[in-house]
Order: structure tokens, then C-alpha cells, then sequence
């Protein structure tokens, strides 16, 4: 406690000087995305951790709204700024609500539909020469998209130093309200570094590091489950030790370009329970109870492709590891924080009603993923813009479970994936676009079916559409 106190009086010390109140100037800035499932043929996988797949078609068309602003208000010379922002969405046509549930847009309205999307200050410390600001409150956190990308609470602060950019943070996903003496205080921070530089001409890179740390809030231990196998589903329910060391970077040379990722995970999850089940159904008996896990999880990723006027091909490669065996003490599965990937539209959040999706992590299950893909995108003029992918995606251990009529199954290969996607600008603020996936389903998907019998049955087939004014 003492430790963690000393960190964060660290961080208040540097905003100790008083800053000079300015004259404000006050920006509004919009993002009003309308979006439509123009179709899928199987609604029931687009359940967030939850789908399946039933014998036959689940057919559905929907249109929705998910409108964004914020007040982004500063000093005249950029010193001092405070950003406000909410989100309203995604609001369904026809769907009904009310107070305290998901609300949609039915008879007399929508009920109460507003999140907090942003609430921080962002100010330049007087005495750094331009080189270092602060930011503390509810802001955009990235540590890596493939770790950890997306809104948090939190403090954290930017340096210039020489040809090094540098970035510290202490976010505090949970807090223990403690009202009792007896009880100790259990919350759950994390503290992250990074630094960014350029080691040659047209070569970026940042190395980083991110250290997770809380005790759990329960007396016995809870299970975590491969079904829903991401930190923020872990609540503060464990003692949590957790770290991440990373690189990843880009280098354009001449017309070829390549993007990198390298993550590394270890620590303990301590205090828990683990089985590997999926809507409340064991698929293997594999688990431990009251159990301490050792965390040694990877992440591998790179793109290589190359621009040819108005054409880019790209080249990419992700592998995420898995878990091989749910009886031991340890986890070998890649564990994502809080990620929104959308690498591929029939299984990650790649169609544009993103509210609505399989999974948003980079793995299925506990069992990691292989992604191989290559993609073209081509922009055939200044408003028009086409692109396809195709993609060949197999867990990085093999899923292993009991048919219907008890034979035990496992599989590795989820199948391949055709996309495609055409933009259009309307206007140079308004965007028309339209996208589909197809995945040729393999014998991996029959584990998600309802009726498992040990070979696919069910491909999967979506398209989306936006009607995006941004300003």
C-alpha cells in the first residue's frame, strides 16, 4: 500500500505548480456513425463471448445509431486543455428499453442511453520547455492494440527527452470501496512505461512494459473460465500479478513497408479456480480448484507489404499462444486486457455494427489463434476506395470437447475467411461504406454448434454498411 501511495504522490508532485489561466478556446468535434446490418445468416454467433451456431439459418437485418461528441476546450497558447465527451448508441431501430437496461430506439424514444466516453484535463508542465504534459482523468489508454487499447481512469504523462519520447501511466481499473476495518483495501492498479525512437531513417520503435497488480476481493476463490478467458472479464475477483513487456514498431523503405508486435507475458493469477466451459457447460473436465497460475503467454505479429501507387498489398502473420492443457497450474493462453480487434468481420469486430460480434480479442478461448492473411486495397479515386482480404485462421492448440453423441472431438482449423469492403466519400466529411465476410467454416467451428458432431456444418456470413459524418 505504502508502495503503491509513494507512485501516485510521484505523479501529484509534478502538477504541484500552479498553471496561468488563459482564455479558452472551445472546439466541438463530432463522430455521427449510422450503421446497418444489411445481413447475416447467423445472428446467433454475434453474442459477445456467447454465440452459437444452430442447424439452419438465424437470419437478421438491423440499422442503429452510435453518435459520438466532445467539448475539446484550451488555452489560446495550448497549454491547458479539458476534453468532455460522450457516446449515445448503439441505439437499435425498434428496439425496446428501459431505465437501467440496454435501451434502443422504439415508441416515445430511447429511455437513457448516454456513457461517458471522456472526462480529462491535459495540461503542459511549466517548468519542462514544451516537453512534457500531463493528462489525468477518464482518457484513450494504449499500450498496444493487441494488449491493451481503450479507455480507462487514470493518470498519465508524455516526455520529450532528446530523440527518446517517453510515456508513464497509473490507471486503476477497479477500486475497493473499503468501509470496514477489518477488511483490507483490495484495488486493482497498473503502472506502464513506454518509450518511443527512431533508430534510422524511416524506422519507428517503442518498447514497453505494464505491470498489473491487486488483491481479490472474495474470500473463496472464483472460476475463470476459457469462454471468457480476457482480464477485464476478471473483475478483482483474484490476486493479480501480472506483466507485460513488449516491442513493436513500422519502417517504410522506398515502397515496401513493415508493421511489428512482439509481447510477452508472465506473472501469477493467484487464489482462483479454472475450468474450461462455455455457457455454463464443461467441454472438457480439464481444471483446478483454489489453485495458484503461473502466467507464459506470447504474442506475435507482423504485416510486410508494399505501395504501388494507389494500390497496397499487405502481407500479415498473428500468433497469439494458446493453453494445452487445463489440468496444470499454469496459463500458457495470450491474455488481451481490453482490445477491440477487427482483423477479420465473421469472428473479431470488423463489421461496421461493432456492438455486435463474437469476440473482440486476438484468440478464441483460451487456445491462442494463427492468422494468416493477405489483403489489397486500392483507392480507385479521391472519393472511392475498394479493398479484399483473404484469410486462413487455426487456434494455436487444438480444441478438444464431447460431441452429442459423447465422442471426444479436437481441431485446430476455424477455416477461411473471403472479405471485402467498398468506401465512398459523399462528401469530404460524409462516408457511404459497405462491407461482407465469408467464412468457409472448418471442423474447429463444430465445437460453437448446437449440434456437434464432430465436422462443421455452418459457415458464417455477414455484411455491414455505415453512413459515417465526421467533423
Amino acid at each position: 500500500m505504502v508502495k503503491k501511495l509513494g507512485i501516485v504522490l510521484a505523479f501529484l508532485l509534478m502538477v504541484a505548480m500552479a498553471v496561468p489561466a488563459l482564455a479558452a478556446d472551445v472546439k466541438i468535434k463530432g463522430d455521427f456513425n449510422n450503421r446497418f446490418m444489411v445481413y447475416t445468416n447467423h445472428n446467433d454467433w454475434l453474442a459477445s463471448e456467447k454465440g452459437v451456431l444452430h442447424d439452419g439459418s438465424v437470419d437478421e437485418t438491423w440499422g442503429e445509431a452510435k453518435y459520438r461528441m466532445w467539448f475539446d476546450a484550451s488555452t489560446n497558447d495550448g497549454n491547458v486543455k479539458g476534453v468532455w465527451a460522450w457516446e449515445i448508441g448503439g441505439l437499435e431501430y425498434g428496439k425496446p428499453g428501459s431505465v437501467g437496461k440496454s435501451v434502443g430506439g422504439s415508441y416515445s424514444g430511447d429511455a437513457i442511453n448516454i456513457e461517458t466516453r471522456w472526462l480529462y484535463t491535459d495540461f503542459q508542465l511549466p517548468w519542462a520547455c514544451n516537453k512534457a504534459r500531463i493528462r489525468m482523468g477518464l482518457q484513450p489508454f494504449s499500450v498496444n492494440s493487441y494488449l491493451w487499447q481503450e479507455t480507462i481512469m487514470g493518470v498519465s504523462a508524455n516526455v520529450a527527452a532528446g530523440p527518446v519520447d517517453l510515456t508513464f501511466a497509473w490507471v486503476r481499473p477497479y477500486r475497493d470501496p473499503v468501509k470496514d476495518d477489518k477488511s483490507d483495501v483490495e484495488d486493482l492498479d497498473s503502472f506502464y512505461a513506454r518509450a518511443n525512437f527512431k533508430p534510422a531513417d524511416g524506422v519507428k520503435m517503442g518498447v514497453f512494459g505494464i505491470y498489473m497488480t491487486g488483491d481479490g476481493d472474495q474470500d473463496k476463490p472464483s472460476t475463470i473460465t476459457s469462454q471468457y478467458y480476457e482480464v477485464k472479464n476478471f473483475a478483482n475477483h483474484y490476486d493479480l500479478d501480472l506483466w507485460a513487456f513488449g516491442v513493436d514498431g513500422k519502417a517504410n523503405i522506398d515502397t515496401v513497408f513493415i508493421n511489428w508486435d512482439l509481447i510477452y507475458e508472465t506473472g501469477s493469477i493467484d487464489n482462483a479456480n479454472f475450468a474450461q466451459s462455455y455457457n455454463g457447460k464443461i467441454y472438457n473436465p480439464e481444471g483446478r480448484a483454489d489453485e495458484d497460475f503461473d502466467v507464459s503467454a506470447w504474442l506475435a505479429h507482423v504485416d510486410v507489404g508494399v505501395n504501388l501507387g494507389s494500390l497496397k498489398l499487405t502481407g500479415t502473420v498473428l500468433y497469439t499462444s494458446g493453453d494445452d492443457d487445463g489440468s496444470d497450474s499454469d496459463f500458457d493462453g495470450f491474455l488481451a486486457v481490453d482490445i477491440d480487434r477487427t482483423d477479420s468481420i465473421c469472428l473479431m469486430e470488423g463489421g461496421y455494427t461493432d456492438d455486435d460480434y463474437y469476440t473482440e480479442k486476438d484468440y478464441m478461448l483460451d487456445k491462442g489463434l494463427w492468422l494468416f492473411k493477405g489483403a489489397a486495397d486500392y483507392k480507385a479515386s479521391k472519393k472511392l476506395a475498394v479493398g479484399g482480404a483473404l484469410m486462413y485462421m487455426m487456434t494455436a492448440e487444438d480444441i478438444e470437447y464431447l460431441d452429442n453423441y459423447g465422442k471426444k472431438q479436437k481441431d485446430d482449423s476455424l477455416g477461411i475467411e473471403v472479405d471485402a469492403y467498398l468506401k465512398y466519400k459523399i462528401y469530404d466529411n460524409l462516408e457511404f461504406a459497405v462491407n461482407a465476410g465469408y467464412l468457409f467454416a472448418d471442423d474447429a467451428m463444430d465445437f460453437w454448434e448446437v449440434d456437434r458432431d464432430g465436422s462443421s456444418d455452418e459457415d458464417i456470413f455477414i455484411s455491414t454498411a455505415r453512413v459515417r459524418y465526421k467533423f
